[in-house]
């Protein structure tokens, strides 16, 4: 599934000019699905210019897939770090976001 679905921003181009128009649209939201999205656009604006500074700087090329999956991890990282276990939408987001249920009850450190 890719990212954009994962969100539901399937309406969303990926020009700069749809994104900013959706966050504009959604950013008095605070729904999970909302605060979600606002991640990814997030992790994906630093690691999209991070692979960027890369190619001009260091001459290191990485794939689309590779920097999807750095922004995928970046999200599930921040989504285990939430308390979402009484939320609603909690089956949705674990499922969607692939995180082990475990790794919400646990405690990391």
């Amino acid at each position: 599934m890719n990212i954009r679905a994962m969100v539901d921003m399937d309406t969303v181009t990926g020009s700069w000019a749809s994104i900013l128009a959706w966050m504009e649209q959604h950013s008095n939201s605070n729904t999970l699905d909302r605060v979600i999205c606002k991640l990814v656009v997030a992790a994906a604006t630093y690691f999209i210019w991070q692979e960027r500074n890369n190619r001009l700087f260091n001459r290191i090329h990485g794939s689309v897939s590779q920097v999807a999956e750095k922004i995928k991890h970046t999200v599930q990282l921040r989504l285990m770090d939430f308390k979402l276990q009484k939320h609603v939408d909690y089956n949705r987001v674990v499922t969607r976001w692939q995180i082990p249920a475990r790794a919400l009850n646990e405690d990391p450190g």
